[in-house]
């Protein structure tokens, strides 16, 4: 601490001291992506420096180059036969080497024929199988941008097809899609959601597990996926964490509005072994103390989580393991309203307990077997915990629940693949995923009065299996040939399905490319939802045991142009179709999981209901060029659902609109200091409710008053709305680096209704909405060392 102390004085004191030069060492690997054998003689160049310093990788295919300045620079990956790899915007900072795994795809070459030159668009798939709505984010990207509060899933929401409605959740919307279509992976694993105050029988929450200081490049995918993904309707997030520095020890202390976090890293055994952990800490009483709600006057929470990669290459380089590990406990309460003279409804009285725990850990091995193949293999245990309950006081302020929700998962999931480089032209890349889960769900609730003793109480254990397998075809220079199949298995109704998947692209020229992709994708229902009990006397039955997959075709034509000066034009037209979906089992009900938010649905269900969503989304970027970059991105869409009556409705998040501008700007105050500012701007059309048809408890839904199921998500909430800026200052120094930053979400205190957080008021037989927050500043400082 002391040593730490004195490096925040020193970094400080050095902000008025003359500006001196410093530089840095960039370093790594440049490997064949199919095959993960080094590559000898690859070229590795600054092109963001007149003097446009360079290196050759080595016989192991490592690089080094020595002396670069420190700041933003321009990178180019190249090898003969194979398509060049640009990093537009790499940081390079005096504290931490900058160290980068860079894998090059083989071209395709064909004797007498034109070669078309490598396009570079900047943020291409790290997975070259994703053809269509797919981008690569660095960790640097979600620093950057405004009020991402270094979070993934935050940071989505300026991405086409991405709607964004909650300032306080970073639930994924993707193409009026609900948030349950989405999957997680990390390190090549599915794991349930990773995230802080993670909802019931959603993807979403507060905030990531995982620290954005663990993070390498990822994907995010909004449709079409590649044969290797399954048991996903919606989006993907593939994410990747890095290898710490195998050759020096490095630290990151952060500070902050939000909380306090720690990060080392360095080797184990020089070369050839490193360590990344990091450490964090967060309250949201700082910003209560200063009167800001990020949520509710009237909850306090609090989290923490640690995460951490361990990497080891054996002599020869054939043999790379590494383990890896993500946890996450956050505590949240709601309290009743202050003195019992101010209680007015329900709602006054009523608290609230919301605690969350999740866990994994994983050893991952990747074998070369030749020059030519692969096997990767990987091993996790995983965990889930959420314990939602709700209590109403009395005038003594005793306490009666009135809501119990208790939600146990556990999982071990084996996953291996296998990946062989048949020729230039042709590669295979198959798999196989297996895993074990163990469950104890319960759900009880005393409103109305005389509800059953639980809804839900079932402990016992399942299995899922999936296999996979893809052949990547490039007959021509022009054309590249997606063939996948996937299949999925859940043991516990034994029902499965299977998924043609394929992918075409055409370069139309070396600026331009158009594709096309097609898949069948299907999903387990969120498992509570299978053990709803239905009483007859003192027996139950579970009408939903045998529901099956729910399903989905999707159709994806994209546009991609390349329009000069670091500008791209990308347009999307997709179409998918859902069937096998959920909905009520009575006739005169509009229930659908399509609508679903979070909890679940306690009702009888059959597996007869569709769905359409039909858009085009459209994408204006600028990567980072001379200091300056910007994502315009709009979506217009159409989301319906059809019930077992056959008749066509809006879904809930039938908005029609959604808009996000992201931008920011660099300037260089002297060769160490750099001013960043960014402006986000988010926009889309309200999301929808049903109308009350009576002010009495739903039995199926204690919470809430009867709807007017005629009329399904005919109520529109308020447009949604927010700007948010950042300021930031970066400072280079012999030794260490720093940046203060200061990001303000809904910088003009916009008040926007909250569409999921509302109450039924039995005095004015009407929905009150809760607003959303206000102006939120959250200033953060980051030291390396």
């Amino acid at each position: 601490m002391k040593k730490l102390a004195l490096l925040l004085l020193l970094s400080v004191f050095q902000f008025s001291l003359p500006a001196q030069s410093t530089v840095q060492n960039i370093k790594g690997r440049i490997l064949d992506k199919d095959t993960k054998q080094p590559l000898i003689g690859a070229t590795v160049l600054v092109t963001s420096l007149d003097s446009r310093p360079g290196t050759v990788t080595d016989l192991d295919g490592n690089f080094e180059l020595t002396g670069i300045p420190t700041g933003r620079h321009r990178l180019e990956f190249s090898y003969i036969g194979y398509e060049a790899y640009i990093l537009d915007d790499a940081i390079v900072n005096s504290a931490k080497e900058l160290v980068l795994d860079i894998e090059l795809v083989e071209g395709s070459i064909t004797t007498g024929e034109v070669i078309v030159s490598a396009r570079s668009y900047g943020n291409e798939p790290l997975n070259e199988l994703a053809m269509v709505s797919t981008r690569s984010f660095s960790a640097e990207e979600t620093q950057r941008y405004s009020a991402s509060a270094n979070d993934p899933s935050r940071m989505a929401v300026s991405f086409p097809g991405v709607q964004s409605s909650r300032d306080n959740r970073n639930d994924i919307v993707i193409r009026g899609n609900a948030g349950f279509g989405m999957l997680w992976r990390v390190e090549g694993i599915d794991i349930p959601n990773p995230n802080h105050f993670l909802r019931r029988g959603s993807s979403g929450g507060g905030i990531t597990v995982f620290s954005v200081g663990l993070l390498s490049n990822s994907d995010f995918s909004t449709g079409a996926f590649p044969a290797e993904y399954g048991n996903a309707l919606s989006g993907i997030f593939d994410i990747k964490f890095r290898n710490g520095n195998t050759e020096k020890r490095e630290y990151t202390f952060r500070a902050g509005m939000l909380g306090l976090e720690v990060a080392t890293e360095g080797p184990i055994k020089k070369g050839q072994s490193s360590y990344l952990v990091n450490y964090r800490y967060s309250t949201l009483g700082i910003l209560d103390a200063f009167d800001i709600r990020l949520v509710d006057e009237r909850e306090s929470n609090r989290f923490q989580d640690l995460s951490f990669k361990l990497n080891f290459n054996s002599a020869d380089n054939r043999h790379i393991t590494s383990v890896w590990g993500i946890s996450g406990i956050s505590r949240e309460f709601f309290e009743a309203v202050e003195g019992i003279e101010n209680w007015r409804t329900y709602d006054d009285y009523l608290t609230r307990t919301f605690n969350t725990q999740m866990g994994a850990i994983g050893i991952n091995h990747n074998f070369l077997i030749d020059d030519k193949s692969y096997l990767r293999t990987s091993l996790a245990i995983m965990g889930q915990h959420i314990l939602y309950q709700n209590d109403t006081l009395n005038r003594n302020l005793n306490a009666t629940m009135i809501r119990d929700e208790q939600y146990t998962s556990n999982r071990l999931v084996l996953s291996s693949t296998y990946n062989r480089k048949l020729s230039p032209k042709l590669t295979l890349k198959a798999g196989l995923i297996g895993k074990g889960i163990q469950y104890d769900f319960f759900y009880s609730s005393k409103l109305p009065p005389g509800n059953p003793p639980a809804f839900i109480d079932q402990n016992d254990r399942t299995w899922q299996l999936q296999a996979f397998a893809n052949l990547r075809l490039r007959p021509h220079p022009r054309w590249t040939v997606n063939f996948g199949l996937h299949s999925l298995y859940l043991g516990l109704n034994e029902t499965s399905n299977l998924e043609p998947r394929i992918g075409l692209n055409y370069q139309l020229s070396e600026s331009a490319e158009l594709s096309l992709a097609y898949g069948l994708h299907s999903r387990t229902v969120p498992l509570p939802n299978y053990f709803i009990r239905e009483y007859s006397g003192n027996n139950f039955t579970l009408p939903n045991l045998d529901l099956d997959l729910i399903k989905a075709h999707h159709l994806v034509l994209a546009y991609r142009q390349l329009l000069g000066n670091g500008m791209r034009l990308q347009l999307e037209a997709y179409y998918q179709s859902l069937y096998d979906v959920p909905v009520s089992a009575d006739p005169n009900s509009t229930i659908s999981l399509l609508n679903h938010a979070d909890g679940f649905f306690i009702t009888r269900l059959v597996s007869e209901g569709t769905g359409t969503n039909t858009g085009l989304d459209l994408t204006l970027e600028r990567s980072f060029l001379n200091g300056t970059f910007f994502i315009l991105a709009g979506s217009l869409f159409n989301s319906t659902y059809e019930p077992l009556n056959g008749q066509t409705y809006d879904t809930r998040y039938n908005s029609g609109i959604a808009a996000s501008l992201m931008g920011g700007k660099e300037w260089a105050l002297s060769d160490n200091a750099t001013l960043q500012t960014g402006l986000r701007v988010v926009y889309g059309g309200g999301q929808r409710l049903t109308p009350i048809l009576s002010p009495e408890r739903d039995p199926r839904d204690p919470d809430n008053p009867i709807l007017d199921e005629s009329r399904p998500y005919t109520l529109p909430v308020g447009d949604f709305f927010r700007p948010d800026i950042r300021i930031a200052y970066r400072r280079d120094n012999p030794g260490n680096a720093w940046y203060i930053a200061l990001d303000v979400q809904n910088v003009i205190g916009r008040n926007n209704e909250d569409p999921l957080d509302y109450t039924y008021d039995p005095d004015l037989e009407d929905w009150i909405f809760r607003s959303q927050s206000s102006i939120v500043p959250v200033l953060s400082f980051q030291i390396d060392f």
